[in-house]
């Protein structure tokens, strides 16, 4: 055990290390993680007793001589002890006072729970609690069990921009008979596919943050923004760009697996089955042509249950992904699932996901994917932003 607590500190390190080479070298921009573990071996009790790092972009740095993170780890460790459960929302609260964007929890269990269920399952854990149930080790698989726990929401300031923490897993990507209706050629097949945590945008990305980040100016404007393209949104001197130096962030456009994984409401690779994003009924759900004849303001159609509004209808929503109708693998499992997909190596078009107000209710389906040119801007295409997690 003492070595998988090492193997696991090696790869949390290495994660760190990885991201900040994809933070780039313009602004500063920092991510703050607390890392508690408990367990009742020596070596999840070892790792109990502290572990906290802050990363920058110069690296990692450690924590533990901060008094008021030495106290928390006290305190957790005591609640291990005496078999009471942590208070996640308490501890996300603290951790956002304390200026960390998340906190993970990793717990030695030997509960089976699929994450994502809010029923009360095998050794008292619950979507919103995290325990230690006993020292046999998680499914027997000699390894920590994790949890993470977000406690800061990116909110970009307008009202409309709020960020929604997905918890990642494996899910059925693609068009499949029985789930899915009117499967297209370019839907196919259905494959499994693993994505990791990643926030998302509770709403299309609105005219309103548009003009903030572009031209500093203010705007009431809450429905999605349009006319706008790849290059200006993607490009040197482009939407995310301008958004990163300003927020210190790393917000980009989601990959075409996330988007979907986020449509179907998943989490913990638990999902809906419904053919529309929250819904089997679009009007509950979505504007379309059969509703609406102009897009509308964000958020004013039922959310799926991610809390999520538009996925489907309103605009278009571009992916970072390269398009191909053919790009859908055959042959995944859900042992053997694909990790991450980001799409063809390269293209002249890019996804874009959920179906359009003037398109009619068969192209505004979760499974429905088309493509756009790069240079293309109309009334009908806008987009969505992701924010990636460690790890």
């Amino acid at each position: 055990m003492r070595q998988n607590y090492k193997l696991y500190l090696a790869a949390l390190l290495l994660v760190g290390a990885v991201s900040m080479m994809t933070i780039g070298a313009q602004a500063a921009p920092k991510l703050a993680v607390l890392v508690v573990g408990v367990g009742t071996d020596a070596a999840s009790d070892a790792f109990a007793t502290g572990i906290g790092y802050e990363v920058t972009q110069k690296g990692l740095y450690e924590l533990v001589n901060n008094d008021a993170v030495k106290a928390k780890l006290t305190e957790l460790r005591n609640l291990h002890k005496q078999n009471k459960t942590v208070d996640t929302v308490g501890l996300a609260a603290w951790g956002k006072e304390k200026g960390l964007d998340f906190v993970q929890l990793v717990v030695e269990s030997d509960c089976s729970i699929t994450i994502g269920t809010s029923s009360p399952v095998n050794g008292r854990e619950q979507l919103a609690q995290v325990v230690s149930c006993g020292t046999a080790k998680y499914s027997g698989r000699s390894t920590y069990r994790t949890r993470f726990v977000p406690n800061l929401n990116p909110n970009l300031g307008t009202g409309f921009e709020e960020m929604v923490f997905v918890a990642g897993g494996v899910f059925e990507m693609g068009c499949k008979e029985g789930r899915d209706a009117s499967c297209s050629d370019n839907e196919t097949p259905s494959h499994y596919v693993r994505v990791n945590n990643f926030y998302i945008g509770k709403y299309e990305v609105t005219q309103a943050l548009w003009d903030k980040v572009m031209s500093n100016s203010s705007s009431s404007d809450n429905k999605p923004v349009v006319y706008v393209n790849w290059n200006n949104i993607t490009g040197l001197g482009g939407f995310l760009e301008k958004l990163n130096a300003q927020t210190g962030k790393n917000y980009r456009l989601p990959t075409e697996a996330e988007w979907e994984y986020a449509a179907r409401g998943c989490k913990g690779g638990v999902c809906e089955s419904f053919n529309y994003s929250g819904s089997n009924t679009i009007g509950e759900v979505a504007w379309y042509n059969g509703n609406c004849s102009s897009s509308q303001p964000v958020g004013t159609k039922r959310a799926n249950a991610l809390d999520i509004h538009d996925m489907n209808g309103n605009v278009w929503e571009m992916c970072s992904d390269w398009y191909s109708a053919s790009y859908y693998p055959s042959g995944t499992t859900v042992f053997a699932p694909q990790d991450n997909p980001t799409g063809p190596s390269s293209g002249s078009e890019h996804v874009v996901r959920g179906g359009p107000w003037y398109d009619s209710a068969i192209d505004c389906r979760v499974a429905t994917r088309t493509f756009a040119p790069l240079n293309l801007s109309n009334p009908y295409c806008g987009f969505r932003l992701a924010l990636p997690v460690l790890p």
